[in-house]
């Protein structure tokens, strides 16, 4: 793609190529879950919160409720699981919650949908973009060369 005559550099190239596969492992896998649980595709049932997991990184602390779930028809129960978006002033042991099973191993989610989907499209759609500039800049064939006007 380089508009100059000059070859594309391998190592920008490779980069791109790299970051690419990279957001493809990371958010293809996820997309599935991810549509479930916009949807809430899955067992309807009741979160019981029974302890607060709180982890510290870089200065922020995030909390979320740890329990039990059980669907509604009883054929799905659950031990150690989360309740996604819950927070520090969410619940106290021993309070319910209705929420869904999305197949998401160790997390259940709010009956009103999540939004986690929005950043496993966007990766998504990323790393497309940047398979598709090397493709491009690797398969496409160099332009020709401009012809100049003669001069009278």
């Amino acid at each position: 793609m380089a508009t100059n005559g000059r070859k594309p550099s391998g190592f920008v190239s490779l980069l791109l190529l790299l970051a690419g596969i990279l957001l493809f492992w990371m958010s293809v896998p996820n997309l599935g879950t991810a549509a479930r649980a916009a949807t809430t595709d899955g067992p309807r049932g009741t979160f019981t919160a029974t302890r607060l997991m709180c982890f510290g990184h870089a200065g922020h602390t995030t909390c979320e409720w740890l329990g039990t779930f059980q669907s509604d028809d009883g054929t799905v129960e659950l031990e150690g699981v989360k309740l996604y978006g819950s927070g520090r002033d969410t619940f106290e042991a021993g309070q319910t919650a209705p929420a869904v099973d999305v197949g998401n191993a160790g997390r259940v989610y709010n009956p009103t949908g999540s939004r986690a989907w929005i950043i496993t499209v966007v990766l998504a759609v990323l790393a497309y973009v940047l398979l598709a500039v090397v493709a491009r800049r690797h398969l496409m064939p160099p332009p020709l060369p401009r012809k100049r006007k003669a001069a009278p």
